[in-house]
């Protein structure tokens, strides 16, 4: 048999396992072992403590090098786990069928050439969601079923009746966020419109929401199950084959008005929302879209480019997203301001008779069938009330 060779790769991996994750000597060679490559313990114990002048000389590997090499080991667990190599618990079954309806949702919703992709996926989402609330509360030890008064299983077509996911997202077991459970109750309501009436072209209209929604799955998985069921190294950005043309589609918007369905969902999840619940990403995801010009020659074609943390394009979009409130928010704003006059009525009387919502003055805008008010919006109010 010829000598097992450790690579240079493979010993600053193992030293950077230990130094960042805290892994003991038997779960790394566990990592890098099997049958026809058999790694020694003493091999291993000499690698930890620079037994040899060459293990002492490599340095351990960068974090972030050992968070890239564990969600590529990720699947290989998932692999093993799927045919069979070692057993699966019912709950972690559970959230592998969850994560195949959510693959489905997401594959579907990238495909533009379908004009139902946005209630495909949430149909489909709201399943996934449904298994995997399930498995993570059998996890915490409940069992989310029906039961009566005595204590004993409901039972439907012969079979316990299980928690629909309006009921499971308030348990405190799966400590959902309150933008994710605002997120969840808008998606399952929009499912109930979609499964009772035949809608209009919502994909415009949702996708904030149903980008949150995939991202919030993601966490949600990871975080109950682990690394294998990220559902993100599946997926990046899809293909843009169009142009984006944020004018031309924000007067077509204009035009069309916002879908019936849509409307009817706004009206119930978002009536009593403050600007932080509507603007909170875990309920409703939007992203800037920023043209480039690349000068370096290596970066010519990156489709996205990341800007770091504090950069001047951070803070340009900072002063671009400015606060937006409500009417009942400016109303408390003036009144705490010491605007004696700045009731609801004549707040809505100042407005109206200065056109203030008028877009081309920039103070309000409309989003999701509800106005908001910028701090210039506020102030133009506010000179009204007390000329």
């Amino acid at each position: 048999m010829a000598k097992l060779k450790i690579s240079d790769a493979e010993i600053a991996l193992m030293k950077g396992l230990i130094a960042h994750e805290k892994l003991n000597d038997q779960q790394v060679l566990a990592i890098f072992s099997h049958l026809s490559r058999n790694i020694n313990s003493r091999e291993m114990g000499w690698i930890r403590n620079g037994g040899t002048p060459r293990y002492k000389a490599i340095k351990a590997a960068s974090a972030e090098e050992v968070r890239d090499f564990l969600e590529q080991y990720s699947k290989l667990e998932e692999v093993a786990e799927r045919i069979g190599i070692y057993e699966v618990s019912d709950e972690e079954l559970s959230a592998y069928q969850a994560l195949d309806y959510g693959r489905s949702a997401v594959a579907i919703f990238n495909n533009n050439t379908l004009l139902a992709r946005s209630q495909i996926f949430v149909v489909l989402m709201v399943v996934a969601w449904t298994y995997l609330a399930h498995a993570r509360l059998r996890k915490e030890d409940v069992e989310p079923v029906y039961k009566d008064d005595q204590g004993n299983p409901i039972m439907i077509d012969g079979k316990p009746k299980h928690w629909e996911l309006a009921y499971c997202m308030n348990r405190p077991e799966l400590a959902l966020s309150e933008g994710e459970i605002n997120n969840l109750r808008f998606i399952t309501l929009l499912r109930n419109e979609i499964e009772h009436r035949s809608t209009e072209d919502i994909n415009s209209e949702v996708q904030s929401k149903l980008q949150a929604n995939a991202l919030n799955f993601v966490r949600f998985a990871r975080t109950s199950f682990g690394r294998r069921f990220d559902l993100s190294r599946d997926f990046s950005f899809a293909i843009q084959l169009q142009a984006l043309k944020a004018k031309q589609t924000s007067i077509l918007k204009a035009s069309k008005g916002l879908s019936k369905s849509v409307a009817a969902v706004n009206a119930v999840v978002e009536k009593e929302m403050s600007s932080s619940q509507f603007n909170d990403p875990e309920y409703a995801f939007r992203v800037y879209v920023v043209p480039k010009v690349v000068n370096n020659e290596k970066k010519a074609d990156q489709a996205v480019t990341f800007s770091p943390v504090g950069s001047s394009v951070e803070m340009a979009i900072k002063q671009v997203e400015k606060p937006k409130y409500r009417m009942k928010e400016v109303v408390k704003l003036l009144q705490d301001d010491g605007v004696a006059n700045a009731t609801p009525q004549a707040c809505i009387a100042a407005w109206q008779k200065n056109d203030l919502k008028n877009p081309g003055k920039g103070f309000a805008i409309e989003l999701g069938g509800q106005w908001f008010w910028y701090p210039e919006g506020v102030d133009a109010i506010k000179a009204a009330l007390l000329s």
